[in-house]
């Protein structure tokens, strides 16, 4: 991690968000890239040609140097950290990912804020549009989260994706922080029996292929049962308490993109701690 990307809009919720990205590459030697998108003002019922690019010039000094407040408001503690500012133009969500693409990004960490319901479906969030395309690890920042130090973190696994890449780049942060890991495997316990036993042997495999890729590591195991992956997962805290949770982004095919919940979109309007979004094939080496 040695480019860290912070998309901000300035408010409360992506502050935290860049505070934290500071504190990984104070820890990790990496720089950061404070980055905000801006929208030029471009309709013809808006004065003339020049009277708009007089708007848009003045908007983005004065954009930059509101950058540049907030910079140096959230390097007071640590000013050796390197941090760029930057200003991108919409449309947002392409921008974004293009830009981290193009500079080589290896992090995005972002704010994120709570939905349900109606909100979930017509207001959506650039976090979640994020997660569900990005190709990098993003890192999700709750509005509601207390900053502290990771001390332990859950790694969310999955038999269906190998998780190695994953669950290294996790050990990576982990080790940032000294904070330990607890690999959890949800079991469904409603399963007949011949799927149960089915299941087991393939969490036990699974397992056994963690622990003989990382036997240097001192990984943690947990299993739990699971009547439902999404209200397990959203109270998790109450029952393997910690500070970060680690999740895998996989592929889906056209009829779950179409017609299916996205279970990590859900979780990212859930979660009121960080929570690190890796997709299954990370480009991060």
């Amino acid at each position: 991690m040695k480019r860290i990307l912070v998309p901000t809009d300035f408010s409360p919720t992506s502050e935290r968000a860049f505070r934290f990205a500071v504190d990984i590459a104070s820890r990790a030697a990496a720089s950061v890239i404070l980055y905000h998108i801006f929208t030029p003002l471009e309709t013809s019922f808006a004065g003339t040609v020049k009277t708009r690019e007089i708007y848009n010039t003045q908007s983005e000094t004065n954009l930059l140097k509101r950058l540049q407040r907030l910079k140096k408001k959230v390097l007071t503690n640590t000013p050796d950290v390197p941090v760029s500012t930057v200003i991108g133009y919409s449309p947002i969500v392409d921008n974004i990912l293009g830009f981290a693409e193009h500079n080589k990004t290896d992090l995005i960490v972002m704010g994120t804020q709570g939905a349900s319901g109606l909100k979930k479906v017509f207001i959506g969030s650039t976090a979640v549009r994020i997660i569900e395309r990005s190709d990098i690890p993003v890192l999700l920042v709750p509005e509601n989260f207390k900053r502290k130090e990771p001390e332990h973190i859950v790694f969310s696994a999955d038999t269906q994706y190998g998780g190695i890449k994953a669950l290294t780049i996790t050990l990576a942060m982990a080790k940032l922080f000294t904070a330990t890991v607890t690999v959890v495997h949800l079991m469904d316990p409603f399963l007949t029996w011949e799927d149960r036993l089915k299941q087991t042997s393939e969490i036990e495999a699974y397992t056994k292929t963690l622990q003989n890729t990382f036997s240097d590591s001192n990984l943690h195991y947990q299993y739990l049962k699971a009547p439902s992956i999404l209200q397990t997962m959203e109270n998790l805290h109450t029952r393997i308490p910690h500070d970060m949770m680690v999740m895998i982004r996989g592929k889906k095919n056209a009829f779950e993109r179409l017609f299916l919940d996205s279970f990590t979109k859900n979780m990212a309007y859930a979660t009121t701690h960080p929570l690190l979004i890796i997709p299954e094939e990370s480009k991060i080496e």
